[in-house]
């Protein structure tokens, strides 16, 4: 109880007043009392609030009782209202009772007041309990109501012994049932889908007889065709009744069952990205097709209109425009007829340094902060672009350029599509770096390769030019000294020149083997061969039949170009051979080159050894192309040397 109680009393005598407060306070109950006469004062009052009782005498001069009851119900209904009066009848006190009044009592029975007044304040405040409560009650069911609504869950009851079945609102709707049938197990049955439907009464039989927690996930086909994803689980339980009963929850799984299979199709949509563009960079030959296979893909995986290929110039710190894909095929950026003045951008400031930094930055075109040329911005709002995507091509931590896709909308992403345009921008930065590999690669064998030949050309000038030197210096002591025959000295010298000059024409024609591309690997041969010719010395010949050389890659032929050349320049040199055959076949699926010649032949120790007349080279070079080489050979009978190459399907 309160203390000091303020209590608020109508009544018109203040003796009375004063005789309550007396009463009161002699009991041990602190008050302060607050005497009105008139209903505005009562009223008054009452708004000012502050008060825990009401005392009401039923007869006023200007007003009543009853009245005051009536006001302080409807506006003040936690308040205990007791009548103190002397002149009330036994009808109307029951009436008052009726009515809301808490007590009444007489003013000559004022011994009375005292329990009146604590029975009264410990009514009111187990009303206010239960009302406090009922409100707790009322607030948790909505708040579970709307949580259930949200989560489109709810619960279920399901009495096993006699069949019922309960269930909340929210279960109604995912079931889209009104709600005045009575759940029955044939409801759960007619709305399962017709696939499911064996499975579930497999399982409502089963937990029926063993009792145990179950859960389930199964479809609803609902009387619109669209279908449902549910789980349900339950436990066992008894009712106060002493039956058997299951409480369970359902929950309507749709979404996530669609955003599973968004998933799923996001999923094999990145697989056959990835494994269109790992399949392309396997088959094409350039690094340009692939970067355009891989642009393509982006690009359409986005949703964009366009996509540019920036690559980082480290020496002067910009990015320089190199390919662009727009209108379904790659172009270079004078056929996109892009402003020249916007194909190189600075990355000197800290904003554009730091777009590098990022997986991805998603880019306004309105946006000032937006670290790009005015007259790119210009150019790219005439196109209608509103969005950028900007992926950096990062390889070992290094951004050594970035791919750009254009939006004529504004555009946001799902985690998973940026997740697979990055994926596919690695693939780009790996091609990339492979390509530069594969060319540093391709410049230092034509290096060596050329080093090579320059030392046979060397190695054979400086041979025929000492051989004519000393022809021509034994001439002329012949003619000096008038005896000799030097006719046929100057004769040799002629003999060796010729031979010479055979030899550095096909070094020289090695130099250019690139032009197998243009003109094929049999007429680079037969050129080869025609070269070697030297008249009334060495006579070469070649002879080929239907060579397939569109299934010949270009390693291949360049090797059996080289090989051809390095076999033709040993015979010479070291065999001094007549004839020199070179002859190309095709046994499917191995193509065969044969060079053979009538010279002295290699002796089996130096062929054993692979000691000099270039036997390492011709090794090396079959080797390089995984052919198999056989050499038959004999002092004095001349050499036959033959590579046999496979070549795939």
């Amino acid at each position: 109880m309160k203390s000091p109680l303020r209590i608020l009393y109508l009544e018109d005598d203040p003796r009375d007043a004063e005789l309550v407060q007396e009463t009161l306070t002699n009991d041990g109950i602190s008050c302060h009392v607050t005497r009105v006469e008139t209903e505005a004062d009562f009223i008054a009052s009452l708004e000012q609030g502050g008060f825990d009782l009401i005392l009401a005498d039923y007869t006023l001069p200007s007003f009543d009782g009853l009245s005051a009851l009536k006001i302080a119900q409807q506006h003040w209904p936690h308040l205990p209202l007791i009548f103190v009066s002397g002149t009330l009848g036994e009808e109307v006190a029951i009436e008052a009772l009726k009515i809301g009044a808490t007590d009444y009592l007489f003013k000559t029975r004022l011994s009375r007041i005292v329990p009146s007044v604590r029975r009264a304040l410990r009514e009111a405040e187990e009303r206010i309990d239960l009302i406090r409560a009922e409100e707790a009650l009322r607030r948790s069911e909505a708040y579970l109501a709307e949580a259930q609504k949200l989560s489109h869950t709810d619960s279920f009851g399901w009495d096993v012994s006699s069949g019922k079945i309960y269930w909340s609102q929210e279960t109604f709707r995912i079931f889209e049932y009104d709600p005045p049938p009575e759940p029955a197990l044939e409801l759960v049955f007619l709305r399962t889908h017709p696939e499911d439907r064996a499975l579930v009464r497999q399982i409502i039989e089963r937990v029926s007889q063993e009792r145990k927690h179950f859960g389930i996930e199964h479809r609803l086909l609902m009387p619109n065709g669209s279908i449902k994803y549910l789980r349900v689980v339950g436990r066992p339980s008894n009712s106060q009744s002493g039956s058997f009963e299951f409480m369970g929850a359902i929950m309507d799984i749709s979404d996530l069952k669609r955003a599973e299979e968004m998933r799923g199709a996001v999923a094999r949509q990145a697989n056959e990205a990835l494994r269109g563009c790992l399949d392309a960079l396997a088959s094409v030959p350039e690094l340009d097709d692939f970067l355009g296979q891989v642009m393509a893909v982006m690009t359409r995986h986005l949703g964009a209109v366009a996509s540019t290929l920036w690559m980082r110039n480290f020496e002067q710190n910009t990015l320089t425009l190199e390919l662009l894909f727009q209108d379904g095929r790659l172009m270079s950026p004078a056929e996109a007829r892009y402003p020249e003045e916007c194909r190189s951008l600075s990355l000197e400031g800290q904003r554009a340094a730091a777009i590098l930094d990022q997986p991805t930055t998603l880019a306004r075109i309105l946006d000032p902060h937006l670290p790009i040329p005015e007259e790119l911005r210009f150019y790219l709002r005439g196109l209608g672009i509103k969005t950028l995507l900007i992926i950096p091509l990062t390889l070992s931590g290094q951004a050594n350029g970035q791919l750009n896709f254009r939006f004529t909308e504004d555009r946001d992403f799902d985690p998973e599509q940026l997740e697979i345009a990055r994926a596919l921008a690695i693939q780009a930065s790996l091609a990339i770096h492979l390509t530069g590999l594969a060319k540093t690669a391709r410049q230092s064998a034509v290096l060596e390769e050329r080093n090579q030949l320059a030392a046979e050309i060397h190695d054979a000038l400086a041979q025929s030019f000492t051989g004519i030197s000393m022809q021509l210096g034994v001439a002329g002591e012949q003619l000096a000294a008038k005896q000799g025959d030097p006719l046929s000295q100057i004769q040799r010298a002629n003999e060796i020149a010729k031979s010479g000059l055979a030899q550095a024409r096909r070094s020289i024609l090695s130099l250019h083997s690139s032009a197998i591309e243009q003109s094929g690997l049999t007429t680079r041969l037969q050129r080869l061969v025609e070269t070697s010719n030297v008249a009334g010395l060495l006579r070469c010949d070649f002879r080929s039949d239907n060579i397939p050389e569109e299934r010949l890659p270009p390693k291949i032929q360049h090797e059996l170009l080289g090989f051809a050349q390095e076999a033709i320049s040993n015979a010479v040199r070291h065999a001094r051979p007549t004839v020199v055959s070179v002859t190309l076949r095709w046994e499917p699926p191995n193509l065969i080159l044969k060079v053979e010649d009538n010279g002295s032949g290699i002796s089996s120790a130096s062929l054993e050894k692979s000691e000099g007349f270039g036997l390492r080279n011709i090794r090396a070079r079959a080797s390089q192309i995984d052919g198999k080489l056989d050499i038959h050979t004999a002092a004095g009978h001349g050499t036959s040397i033959v590579l046999t190459v496979p070549i795939s399907t």
